[in-house]
């Protein structure tokens, strides 16, 4: 027997088309605050995608918002929009972050942030916090619930992460825009194991401080959205440069990866990735393979990753709170903790020197094209059941990030299209840093050019 629930009221058009009929009295943002918050109540009990809901607070900032709205006051595109905000933020009227953890870290992350502040001075309604993956780290736990991906409601895949409870409630249509963290591909990975567009945008873009931070030099705020155009009109409505339409890829140039760039995906990301560059073609883009220079090492580039980043995490939550809470955190985290190495002030300057050096490298080569386009990740969701042990959920994490870690240690801009089916594989774009609003115009004609994308409910759950 079926229940009946409540249809994903931005599902059709979007966030303009919202726009349009709450300005012309067709809706309010009370009633679509109410929308999503009935469709949270029926379906996140599976889909396990939320660790906090605050209705009464995002129905008080509804009506408050609509009583501005007739009182001639127009806070801009995201008047009225529902949001979910990962677990990382600390959200005044939520309950404090806790960066996926059962161990207190409220210490590390403060109080309520700049970018939070960004989202309500626009007219944002907070829905509530989604889940992450523990401090962040990773794709994967073992000791966490992890959402149901909802591209498959017969079978639980992994949703990746570490912002999957924020890609899991925007492709269950549990919420507009989600805000998660991107360090390594924790944006794009989830967006692309779960069929939404997900932005990486530059570093700087949005300050970081109230959330808990993994890697300060590689730590960036994202977006995740059910369309590109969705993305951008929030980049734009959050202090970023608008993205001017980019009406068909005519003479586009993209850049394709050489056997040198990025490790080889599995053949069924292969044959869907060769099947799109064949359709950006034949809509007149022209593909150009890229090659790093020889200073531009693809084993360095993750050893830079592998030993910045547990490094920083241990500094972030201290030797002592790790030790005397071991029994607490994920192993998979753990796992990470224990790799961290002893780098003198030193070391530590001389890997952010060489950062920087490898940004230029890389960024130098993307010159000549308009964006560098790659499979997102090298492979698709996997049942949750075979990443049950340290080892598979390590193997799991390595190889599902090969594609996206590359765009940290850069610091380029990036982005994720789903592409057509519900099979988890996303087409991944990239441009150098600040070129944040020429990527989404790009993005959003890629993802025209490839279909589009409509949010379709986890059916086996209505």
């Amino acid at each position: 027997m079926q229940r009946d629930i409540t249809s994903d009221p931005l599902a059709e058009g979007g966030i303009e088309a919202f726009g349009r009929r709450l300005r012309n009295g067709e809706t309010t943002a009370r009633a679509v605050a109410e929308a999503y918050l009935e469709r949270i109540q029926a379906l996140d009990p599976i889909l396990n995608a939320f660790v906090s809901i605050a209705p009464d607070e995002a129905l008080e900032a509804a009506d408050a918002l609509d009583r501005l709205l007739r009182s001639g006051t127009d806070l801009g595109p995201l008047m009225g929009v529902p949001v979910a905000v990962k677990d990382l933020f600390a959200v005044d009227g939520h309950p404090p972050a806790r960066a996926g953890s059962c161990i207190d870290v409220s210490d590390c992350i403060g109080a309520e942030g700049s970018f939070v502040r960004q989202l309500r001075r626009a007219g944002c309604i907070i829905l509530g916090k989604t889940r992450t993956i523990e401090f962040a780290a990773g794709a994967h736990n073992l000791t966490h619930p992890a959402p149901w991906n909802p591209i498959d409601g017969g079978r639980q895949l992994t949703p990746g992460g570490s912002s999957n409870g924020s890609a899991v409630a925007v492709g269950a249509g549990l919420c507009a825009v989600a805000v998660g963290t991107d360090t390594g591909g924790s944006v794009r990975l989830p967006a692309a194991f779960c069929g939404v567009f997900g932005l990486k945008p530059s570093r700087d873009v949005w300050a970081r401080d109230g959330i808990f931070p993994l890697c300060p030099s590689m730590d960036c705020v994202g977006l995740l959205t059910a369309r590109a155009r969705d993305a951008a009109i929030a980049f734009a409505a959050l202090g970023g440069r608008r993205a001017d339409g980019r009406p068909d890829l005519a003479g586009v140039r993209l850049g394709v990866p050489g056997p040198d760039c990025l490790a080889g995906p599995n053949p069924s990301v292969a044959r869907r990735y060769e099947e799109a560059l064949r359709e950006l073609e034949s809509r007149g883009a022209r593909l150009r393979e890229i090659h790093w220079p020889s200073s531009v090492d693809r084993r360095e580039v993750d050893e830079i990753f592998a030993q910045l980043v547990p490094t920083d995490l241990l500094a972030t939550l201290g030797r002592r709170r790790v030790a005397e809470n071991r029994q607490l955190i994920d192993p998979v985290a753990i796992s990470r903790l224990d790799g961290a190495e002893y780098l003198s002030a030193a070391d530590y300057a001389r890997m952010q020197r060489r950062l920087q050096t490898l940004a230029g490298a890389a960024s130098a080569r993307l010159a000549g094209v308009d964006a560098f386009v790659t499979p997102t990740s090298p492979i698709q969701p996997v049942p949750v059941e075979e990443v049950g042990d340290l080892a598979a959920a390590n193997a799991f994490i390595a190889r599902s990030l090969e594609h996206t870690r590359p765009g940290n240690v850069f610091a380029h801009c990036a982005a994720t299209v789903p592409l057509r089916g519900r099979d988890g594989i996303g087409l991944q774009i990239s441009r150098p840093a600040g070129e944040d609003a020429e990527l989404l115009s790009t993005a959003t004609a890629i993802e025209a050019a490839l279909g589009g994308t409509r949010r379709r409910d986890p059916r086996p759950f209505d």
